[in-house]
């Protein structure tokens, strides 16, 4: 069992971000580390600010928000906004650990199903002493958090913004991994994830989706390295890779989402052409993916500027491990716990109730890896109460998956426009 060290400060946050913590009670007293901002710094508790929530992703922290929450914080009459570290990341800790060991693959992966994480939130909410929630903010894996979140729950947030990852709605399409209970249609669904991984490794050179990788049991172990300096290079390469300066993020659809209906070969081709950090050639795990890059480019490093951010990541997964957060990806393709079945058949293909937009980088290729996902979102899924408007659908330009981080100031004029619309209705 590996032992988790003390964490460290958090340098680069604005004075006016608080970090502590909230045990809740209700969810086997997770000890949930946030940071937060008001817009007076001085009067926190006497004026009732409505709250804004924002979800990272993998492999991120609370701390990715921190260049947007104090000016958010400051838009219109004020806000509370609060970035929690979610289960299985950074300083957030199961009561009875004490936080001393890392999050290991054998242990129970239910905790870390996407509507336990999603109950995670809604008790963070009450535990803040909140009843509603004027904007939940999801990136990347947040963004399907996010999505689960107002979906199951919509009487408890008026608006909901997707970063970087369309929501594709509530799907059924795992139960049929255990059961057919949920009828030809589930079953279909699974065959063609199945399927499809099938596909890419019969593909010359062959391959293999990311998220299948990041449920192998060696992919933490190969991520960290040999921590220190190994680490901080890997996630720098990494996030550089994924970001509006590297070359290769030219992205745009693939031919199969103008397709009503691709065939499994189709789509395995279209996938084979997004970039290796998310179709992988099937015997390297991501560190060999990145390093290779690495060495035919020796610009791939952190970000000019995020040097000292990128510190703050290396130390926190090294004493952490990422098995925590990869085990959101390992839920994501494995059959559900059986008591949440009730409740994904009762919420699959409910639409998105509330106000919702969609921003991202120009440059991320997240918006496109789905064929068809960013038509779904917007004429399905948040069909209802009055659809997604093109003024809603942002790719800013030059920033790739690190929008927040890349482009903090473009995202909270969009922001900020969007819930001053939202407040209008």
């Amino acid at each position: 069992m590996d032992t988790i060290l003390a964490p460290v400060g958090l340098p680069d946050l604005p004075p006016q971000i608080t970090s502590r913590y909230i045990t809740l009670s209700d969810r086997d007293g997770l000890n949930v580390h946030i940071l937060e901002a008001f817009p007076d710094t001085s009067n926190h508790s006497s004026t009732p600010y409505q709250l804004i929530l924002l979800l990272h992703g993998f492999p991120e922290l609370a701390y990715s928000w921190r260049k947007v929450l104090v000016p958010i914080a400051k838009a219109h009459q004020g806000y509370h906004v609060v970035a929690p570290d979610l289960r299985g990341f950074g300083r957030t800790t199961v009561s009875g650990s004490g936080g001393a060991s890392q999050v290991q693959y054998e242990d129970t992966l239910s905790s870390y199903h996407i509507l336990n994480i999603a109950d995670d939130v809604c008790s963070l909410v009450r535990a803040l002493g909140y009843s509603s929630v004027a904007m939940l903010v999801g990136h990347d894996f947040g963004s399907a958090l996010a999505g689960h979140c107002v979906v199951a729950h919509p009487e408890l947030f008026a608006s909901v913004v997707f970063m970087s990852v369309p929501f594709g709605g509530v799907s059924g399409q795992l139960w049929s991994q255990t059961s057919n209970e949920g009828g030809d249609d589930k079953v279909k669904e699974r065959s063609v994830v199945s399927d499809i991984g099938t596909a890419l490794a019969a593909l010359q050179p062959p391959r293999k989706h990311y998220t299948a990788y990041f449920s192998t049991p060696s992919a933490n172990a190969d991520m960290l390295g040999k921590g220190g300096k190994d680490l901080y290079d890997f996630l720098g390469s990494y996030v550089y890779m994924k970001s509006g300066n590297w070359d290769g993020n030219d992205a745009h659809p693939l031919p199969s989402a103008f397709s009503p209906s691709p065939s499994v070969s189709e789509l395995a081709r279209d996938l084979a052409t997004l970039p290796e950090y998310y179709v992988m050639p099937l015997h390297e795990s991501m560190p060999d993916v990145i390093a290779r890059h690495v060495r035919m480019d020796a610009r791939i490093t952190w970000p000019k500027g995020d040097e000292v951010a990128g510190g703050v990541y290396a130390v926190e997964f090294g004493r952490t491990g990422f098995q925590g957060g990869l085990n959101y990806y390992r839920s994501a393709l494995s059959p559900p716990p059986p008591e949440r079945i009730a409740q994904l058949r009762a919420l699959a293909g409910r639409q998105v109730e509330v106000p919702a937009a969609f921003i991202s980088g120009a440059r991320d290729w997240g918006v496109y890896q789905i064929p068809g996902a960013v038509r779904k979102m917007r004429e399905v899924v948040c069909s209802s109460a009055g659809g997604m408007q093109d003024e809603d659908f942002v790719l800013i330009e030059g920033a790739g998956h690190w929008v927040q981080q890349e482009a903090p100031e473009i995202l909270v004029r969009e922001l900020v426009r969007f819930l001053g619309k939202v407040k209008a209705l």
